[in-house]
């Protein structure tokens, strides 16, 4: 049929079939292969993703099973369903990896949760592909204080995606590297990170990717706690103040930062009131301090079990959470309505961490870059004493 077509109806065409599709449709000629593969069609390709994204988002989830790591991509609608199963061909010295993000189709995952092993990894399951990030500049040892945090997202305007981290070492002692998969290097950039006082960015925090910027909590010895942003684009860091109401006198059990409905969000569990809260702040416009909003406040009890972790906020308003029985639950603030979402972990000291919720989108991020890129030669590169499973043995996105 393509030959009776004309090209830029045939490419139109492609460009809405999904990844799974697009990945069989490479081997049926040569100029699809190629067309495919081309940087420009995958840009492309993952717009129109992206847009549909916004109809039908999904949620990528990741929990621990016995001794294993469990991927799976939910649609975020109601109810919360699952779609499909993403094999991880990887092997964690530690109890599993822990995921910095995820950005158009790419995860960035690194395996520190215990040991630091300087296992960085760019992983898009969809189609196969991943790499192995060559060993930092600055590596961890044994003597004296160590704390890295990790971001992860994409320059729009250079179209590269990249990894930032923040080492403290010892004393208040930072150092930032950046990582740009167009160079596959490592950069010293500790020269751009100017502020006027001391800050630590809690060791794995997680980050939550807004407006192009990676952003985390921090803490300052003497003052209040703030919010340290990193923008992909112009490779700058800045702060952004928590809201006024948020005081440090509070009896505040933990701060995390979120992302809701594309925007940041500030997650607080405090034990101020008779019961304890908890409470999600929204900033309206990003950078802007004046516009942070209360948006959705409950008490603990309403959920009849000891509540854990809040995981994400869903599209639709309703709050993740992690409880004390190991499973996922779902929850609205409006009418106090508990959905058990039917997604469980095992192993009490996995409950609170090896959950991870995200925002996820298919995508053929990589598929541009060739054999080397492949889920089994970053299995080859992995530390010799791992279990390594057969990458090739099985598939990358399992329907049900």
């Amino acid at each position: 049929m393509a030959d009776y077509l004309p090209e830029e109806i045939v490419i139109n065409i492609l460009q809405r079939l999904p990844v799974e599709t697009l990945l069989r449709c490479t081997a049926v000629r040569k100029s699809w292969y190629s067309l495919i593969t081309s940087p420009e069609f995958i840009s492309s390709h993952l717009k129109l993703a992206a847009a549909a994204a916004d109809e039908t988002p999904l949620l990528l989830i990741r929990r621990r099973i016995s001794s294993s790591e469990r991927y799976e991509l939910h649609s975020d609608g109601e109810p919360l369903t699952r779609v499909s199963k993403l094999n991880f061909p990887f092997s964690s010295t530690n109890s599993y990896f822990t995921i910095v993000g995820s950005c158009n189709g790419l995860l960035c995952i690194y395996d520190d949760r215990v040991d630091y092993t300087d296992t960085i990894i760019l992983w898009n399951p969809c189609i196969k592909k991943s790499i192995l990030l060559p060993e930092p500049n600055l590596i961890h040892n044994s003597y004296g204080g160590f704390a890295q945090s990790f971001g992860f997202g994409f320059d729009a305007i250079a179209g590269d995606y990249k990894v930032v981290r923040v080492s403290c070492v010892d004393d208040l002692d930072h150092q930032i590297e950046l990582y740009k998969l167009s160079t596959g290097a490592w950069q010293d950039i500790s020269s751009h990170l100017k502020f006027d006082r001391c800050f630590i960015i809690d060791d794995r925090s997680r980050q939550a990717y807004v407006n192009g910027a990676t952003n985390w909590i921090a803490s300052c010895p003497h003052s209040c706690d703030f919010i340290v942003l990193f923008d992909m684009s112009t490779e700058v860091f800045g702060e952004i103040k928590l809201p006024i109401e948020v005081s440090e006198t509070d009896p505040i059990i933990s701060k995390d930062l979120m992302v809701f409905d594309e925007r940041l969000a500030l997650v607080l569990c405090s034990d101020s009131a008779v019961e304890p809260t908890f409470c999600v702040w929204v900033m309206k416009e990003y950078g802007v301090e004046e516009s942070w909003c209360k948006q959705l406040v409950f008490e603990f009890h309403i959920l009849g079990a000891i509540f854990i972790r809040p995981l994400w906020v869903r599209k639709c308003g309703r709050v993740m959470a992690v409880l004390q029985d190991g499973g996922l639950y779902s929850f609205d603030l409006n009418d106090d309505e508990i959905k058990d979402l039917g997604v469980h972990c095992s192993g009490y000291e996995y409950y609170e961490h090896s959950f991870h919720v995200d925002s996820y989108i298919k995508s053929l991020v990589l598929l541009e870059r060739g054999a080397y890129f492949s889920d089994s030669v970053t299995c080859d590169q992995l530390m010799p004493n791992r279990q390594i499973y057969d990458c090739d043995s099985i598939g990358s996105c399992e329907s049900d």
